[in-house]
């Protein structure tokens, strides 16, 4: 369920959810789009360790668990086949074996986004028993993608809502906008505390975003879709374009599978949730990022599976071999194109976060230790994680850096990590060049110890 070199460090991400609940490393900033679920799935084993491939493990074990839970509701839906060529579909895409031993929300919200239609559908279909056990998986499912990401439970729950009106059924639409709210209200909570309420909060949660506005996020999107992790601004050129050919096709074999499906409403409710938890991300958001279609992906290969049984199908009785084996060879294709993308963006990932990481453990001999604070105009929550220092950005407002040292105990170390030029305020720090690059400095720490003031 997951692929990662063992013991990789956290990035960016990672460490600002997983910092808020780890002991001995100070909080990242916790930005106003961000939600605390993936926070609380990975707090067990964070409250006790900073171990990165600890973390992983638990991690891993989690994706499995939710892979499970995705697709049960399912299983009273769909054939057998169907249902393991549709997990298996998903299971094998490069952004879900990548991200199942990372600390994101992305597929976690992809597993409560197909538990939630699931378990809607059993809903409209099952008898009284069945119906109310499913009644309580709605609702948690709708809860837990809402504690992931606000934003992209809204976009599930539309669709599913509509299906429930257009069979007159109240009971499932209730529960559902029970489940949403209930996994809002953490997020609500905290807009009153940190950033002046609710509506504030979304504004500013938008306004990280770059702006949520009619964007070309189809292009975007289509160019990550076998990388790299994140594209903003996403001016990289379209390379290799036909390895991306899955990306295209599997929209057209969801509809293909609606129009062929003989168990059409589980096809149609998957596809139309699918395609409308795609929607921001497709053309509003002005960037990419391959994990932001997970929730996507993981309801349109229902569908998809069901058109390439399908097709698989299609022929005389004497000839039937012949589509099967095509489309056997489009998937061990499409599985070879998959493992070649996650073998090298993993390579990737690890050589660049593993080299960041010592960079950040030589500061460490250098006696860049807790009490410490790393200072900057951009912190690298990842780095701050490593070396548990705090952090002060010299761009935020309100916050001088004289002001920190005159205020700071004895004893604290001060430091700044940088490719570039410091700023004017390291005037006067020690400087110690810790890697190179063709005789030219390329990572430099400026570091001052309180004790240094006379």
């Amino acid at each position: 369920m997951a692929i990662l070199p063992n013991g990789m460090p956290l990035e960016w991400d990672e460490a600002v959810y997983t910092s808020q609940v780890a002991p001995g490393v100070p909080d990242a900033v916790f930005s106003a789009p961000r939600a605390r679920g993936i926070t609380w799935l990975v707090a067990p084993v964070a409250y006790f360790t900073r171990d990165p491939a600890l973390i992983r493990g638990w991690m891993i074990l989690l994706s499995g668990l939710g892979l499970f839970l995705a697709f049960l509701p399912w299983a009273f839906l769909l054939s057998r086949r169907v249902l393991l060529l549709s997990a298996a579909l998903f299971g094998g895409l490069w952004v879900t074996l990548l991200y199942g031993a990372q600390v994101m929300p992305n597929l976690y919200v992809a597993f409560g986004a197909a538990a939630t239609a699931g378990c809607l559908l059993l809903v409209l279909r099952g008898g009284p028993a069945r119906a109310s056990l499913s009644l309580g998986g709605l609702g948690v499912s709708a809860a837990a993608v809402a504690a992931l990401r606000p934003s992209d439970a809204l976009w599930l729950a539309l669709p599913l809502a509509v299906a429930s009106l257009l069979r007159r059924r109240i009971r499932p639409v209730v529960v559902l906008s029970a489940g949403v709210a209930a996994g809002f209200a953490p997020w609500i909570a905290e807009s009153f505390v940190s950033f002046g309420g609710p509506l504030a909060r979304w504004r500013a949660a938008g306004e990280v975003q770059g702006g949520l506005s009619l964007a070309p996020g189809f292009l975007h999107e289509f160019k990550t879709a076998n990388g790299p992790l994140f594209c903003r601004p996403c001016t990289i050129p379209l390379e290799n374009p036909q390895w991306a050919i899955w990306w295209l096709l599997l929209p057209l074999l969801a509809i293909g599978g609606i129009v062929v499906s003989r168990r059409a409403a589980p096809a149609t409710v998957a596809a139309i949730t699918g395609f409308s938890v795609a929607v921001p991300y497709l053309v509003m958001v002005d960037y990419g990022a391959p994990r932001f279609l997970l929730p996507a992906y993981i309801l349109l290969v229902i569908p998809a599976a069901e058109c390439l049984l399908w097709l698989a199908g299609r022929a005389r009785v004497r000839y039937r071999w012949v589509p099967a084996v095509l489309v056997t060879g489009v998937l061990l294709a499409h599985t070879a194109v998959q493992a070649d993308v996650l073998v090298d963006l993993a390579y990737q990932q690890d050589r660049q976060r593993g080299y960041n990481a010592d960079v950040v453990r030589d500061m460490g001999k250098l006696g860049v230790r807790p009490p410490c604070t790393m200072v900057d105009q951009f912190v690298d929550p990842a780095m701050t994680f490593v070396s548990r220092c705090d952090t002060l950005n010299l761009s935020d407002h309100g916050k001088s850096l004289s002001a920190q040292m005159a205020q700071a105990e004895p004893g604290r170390v001060f430091a700044l990590l940088t490719k570039g030029d410091p700023p004017p305020e390291v005037a006067g720090w020690e400087r110690h060049v810790l890697r190179e690059r063709d005789t030219e400095p390329l990572w430099v720490a400026y570091i001052f110890r309180k004790d240094d003031l006379r």
